[in-house]
């Protein structure tokens, strides 16, 4: 099995990933997962510097591309 190339997302993270992917807001994301936009905002910050981008596009592109999500 080849090596990841970026620290691997927390199985939260990827569900976060996921559910930002089909289009929801931070604060939609919050109420479908019961926890905090503040919490949304934080796994945020973590997949965007796992995945070495800067917004949600790139993050969800990236997550496509390494098989982390499909849409």
């Amino acid at each position: 099995k080849e090596e990841e190339p970026y620290p691997s997302l927390t199985p939260r993270e990827v569900e976060i990933l996921q559910i930002i992917a089909k289009g929801l807001s931070n604060a939609e994301a919050a109420e479908v997962l019961k926890i905090s936009r503040a919490t949304i905002r934080t796994h945020l910050e973590h997949i965007y510097a796992k995945l070495s981008v800067s917004n949600r596009v790139e993050a969800i592109t990236e997550g496509i591309r390494q098989g982390l999500i499909d849409v």
